[in-house]
């Protein structure tokens, strides 16, 4: 590594001096320590007013009722007075008169009064009474007998109000006769005694105006809304514009939903010491309470705007605000003027050092006089100056020599795993053979090999091994014993004579008293039988097609390069359909962990029964392995091999004529024919469905189909169920027409085109092609159900 050419040292922006930090940090601490101050303070007054709003809010609702309650009470009473004199039966033309012009005269919350008496029901008076007496312009009017005409509207009323089992108020109405002034009409039904039904009754009129006077005693804003609700929950009277007298509830909450949790019977009601807090129509928050009357049924609905509430909290809030914003800028002078006298010394090193970051370390750093820590700092600097040159030579001559040796052996892992021959595949008499193998060396070149080759046409042979030791040393030795075993196969058959030739040759030369230990098999794809003779090295695992994982038992003979005249007995075997041996290395079995726990025996059989395809068990192992040791990495070199037998079914081919009761006959066939492959019924579903489509749209588009065959080759293997559907009709592409808009509105998707969609997305490949004056398909279907996105 060389130095870096010195260059001029580059200036640093202003704002990343230690002056300007400290000044800085100095004023956001104190924004800071002011935001929390100001929001504490703020927290802690919109709580106190938030309280103190409640109980002024409660005392102003409780108030209005009890002023509106009053004005109420004061109708009623009066109301109680006419009916006095006539449940006595005391009853007085002139006195009753009288009566009417006092109520009138001397409650003002009456402006009207009226006394209704049936004929021939009161002793004295056969032709009855009715006089309604109004206050118009300060001067009392009455009308009684003819004069009194009730219209259509007063008639409904005097006959609720008969048959009304007490007294009761009306809703809020427009009186033609008084000037369409607003009122609300409290009435009480004459009963005498022993009589069931009444014999007439007495109102009394109460002026909407008046009860508006008891809403004006509140404080005059819009942001206070008050509603006055009848018992039967009509609206009386309220502040709000939008908000007329006689509206039902159900129009009240139309206009502010906000307050529909206050009316819903299933919530609890409030505690008095809490307001209902909401958001209206418009996002305003409001804080509301419903304050009782003393009558039964009334109640008053008072809303006040949270911005009202908190407006003097806000005002001094911003007051807090610009008084701490005065005094951090206060602040930020003082520390400007103190830093500056501090650092200067230090900006002054900082400069030479800026120098010596950049690669200028032939120019020696200024020697302060002073002994104080910017001296000590620059002492120690210019110590590391004259240690950083030093090192640097000697770093680059040590990262020249590590570059050459990693490229060495990157090489000699790619040597390495070239070696390793490519698993083979066999195939006879029905049944295929099949290998896989996994090698994963701990460094980059390691001691674990393994080597599969055919004897024969029908006859594997397989080798795996450890050599002792890791590294260079054990990969070196590993390519000497792997070609003396691929010398010793090309002469014998047998494992046990293989490994006694190799066992010969890999003894002779052996000055660094290396060894390897291996496992040397032969497996016929025709018969199953194998044949199995170990140097030393671990027995492999056979899995049966019922699942069950077992060790083969067999004796082992000396490692490789102990004893040149080594004997070796063979273990014999059948592999049988959908069964497979698993061979490996120590790496595998006796890998140990962190906090010293091994991987063992039982779990590697655990994997194994678990795994029933054999070109996945290598892979599986390995994971389990990695997963037990996560975080460790692998302290040995791993390698696994495996061997499996399996059922090769011959490809099955059918024809029939190309209309509807040939297409049957050939979906029937097809049937048959995958079941007896073994094949699940949802694989054998998928190809039915596939075949039945691609022929269908045959006999549909074709115009003449006598001449028109229909040919399915169906073959198994590894990828999945393989079908060339051929055709002898007109020339047609179904690759070729597009896919169908899945995201377009139903109204506006083209007919058509769909099924040859469905058959595509079932496929992982599909191909077609115009040969020899007929159509093919040639399509693959996965054996497992397409995963859907």
């Amino acid at each position: 590594m060389r130095s870096r050419p010195p260059s001029a040292p580059p200036v640093p922006p202003r704002g990343r001096s230690l002056r300007t930090q400290l000044m800085l940090w100095s004023c956001l601490v104190q924004a800071a320590l002011l935001l929390l101050l100001v929001t504490l303070f703020y927290l802690g007054g919109r709580a106190l007013v938030h309280q103190q709003a409640i109980a002024q809010l409660n005392h102003l609702a409780e108030q209005t009722a009890r002023s509106l309650g009053n004005s109420l009470r004061s109708a009623q009473i009066t109301g109680d007075m006419l009916l006095a004199p006539l449940a006595g039966n005391a009853f007085d033309t002139n006195q009753m008169h009288g009566l009417l012009h006092a109520a009138v005269v001397a409650d003002p919350n009456v402006d009207g009064a009226t006394v209704i008496i049936e004929p021939d029901r009161v002793p004295g008076m056969p032709d009855g009474y009715a006089c309604h007496d109004v206050l118009l312009d300060g001067a009392v009017q009455q009308r009684c007998g003819a004069d009194l005409d009730l219209n259509g509207r007063q008639r409904r009323w005097y006959r609720k109000a008969l048959h009304a089992t007490g007294p009761w108020w009306s809703e809020p109405y427009a009186n033609p006769s008084e000037e369409g002034r607003l009122f609300i009409t409290y009435s009480v039904p004459l009963r005498l005694p022993g009589e069931l039904l009444p014999a007439g009754l007495v109102s009394v009129d109460v002026p909407l105006a008046r009860l508006r006077h008891d809403l004006g005693q509140l404080p005059h804003t819009s942001r206070l809304r008050a509603t006055l609700l009848a018992p039967d929950h009509r609206v009386v009277l309220s502040s709000a514009p939008e908000i007329e007298p006689g509206m039902s509830l159900r129009r009240y909450l139309q206009h502010r939903p906000d307050l529909a949790p206050l009316f819903d019977p299933k919530q609890p009601p409030l505690p008095d010491d809490e307001g209902f807090d909401h958001q209206g129509r418009d996002g305003t928050r409001f804080l509301s309470r419903i304050a009782p009357l003393e009558q039964a049924g009334w109640q008053v609905v008072l809303s006040a705007d949270h911005d009202l509430l908190l407006g003097d909290l806000h005002r001094v809030t911003w007051w807090a605000v610009g008084l701490g914003v005065l005094g951090v800028l206060v602040w930020l002078l003082l520390v400007r003027r103190h830093a500056q006298r501090l650092l200067l010394p230090m900006e002054t090193l900082t400069a030479a050092a800026r120098r010596f970051s950049v690669g200028h370390f032939n120019q020696p750093l200024p020697y302060p006089r002073q002994h104080d820590e910017v001296g000590e700092m620059s002492r120690a600097f210019e110590r590391a100056r004259q240690s950083i040159l030093q090192q640097m030579h000697t770093i680059e001559h040590m990262a020249s020599a590590r570059e050459r040796s990693e490229s060495e052996l990157r090489i000699a892992r790619g040597i390495q795993q070239g070696m390793l021959a490519p698993p083979p595949q066999l195939q006879a008499d029905g049944f295929v053979l099949r290998s896989s193998t996994v090698l994963v060396p701990a460094r980059e070149v390691g001691g674990d090999f393994h080597h599969i080759a055919p004897l024969d046409s029908t006859t594997l042979c397989f080798v795996i091994g450890d050599v002792s030791g890791s590294g260079v040393p054990a990969a070196l030795f590993m390519a000497r014993v792997l070609t003396l075993l691929e010398a010793a196969m090309q002469l014998h058959r047998q494992p046990g004579h293989i490994l006694t030739e190799a066992a010969r040759h890999v003894a002779q030369r052996n000055e660094a008293c290396m060894f390897a230990t291996v496992l040397c098999g032969v497996v016929d794809v025709a018969t199953g039988q194998f044949e199995l003779a170990s140097a030393g090295h671990e027995s492999p695992l056979l899995r049966r097609a019922d699942g069950q994982a077992t060790v083969v038992p067999m004796r082992s003979g000396p490692a490789l390069g102990i004893n040149a005249r080594s004997v070796f007995p063979c273990a014999r075997g059948l592999l049988g359909p959908g069964e497979y041996l698993l061979a490996y290395t120590d790496g595998i079995s006796e890998a140990q962990c962190p906090k010293h726990r091994w991987f063992g025996m039982e779990r590697v059989l655990a994997v194994v029964a678990d795994v029933a395809d054999d070109r996945r068990v290598c892979d599986a192992v390995v994971a389990a392995l990695q997963a037990f040791c996560v975080g460790a990495g692998n302290l040995d070199d791993l390698a696994l091999l495996s061997v499996g037998r399996q059922l090769s079914w011959p490809p099955l081919h059918l024809r029939a004529p190309a209309d509807r009761d040939g297409l049957y006959s050939l979906l029937s066939r097809l049937e048959r024919g995958l079941l007896a492959m073994g094949l699940q019924e949802e694989p054998r579903q998928r190809a039915r469905l596939v075949v039945d489509e691609l022929f269908g749209n045959v006999l549909v588009h074709q115009r003449e189909l006598s001449q028109v065959t229909l040919d399915v080759t169906a073959t198994l293997d590894d990828d999945g169920l393989a079908l060339q559907l051929r055709d002898t009709g007109r020339p047609f592409d179904p690759a070729a027409v597009p896919a169908p808009d899945l995201d377009a509105p139903l109204q506006d998707r083209v007919v058509g085109g769909w099924g040859l969609h469905l058959v595509r997305s079932l496929c992982t490949r599909f191909i077609y092609c115009r040969r020899d004056g007929s159509n093919r398909v040639h399509l693959l279907l996965p054996l497992a159900a397409p995963r859907q996105e």
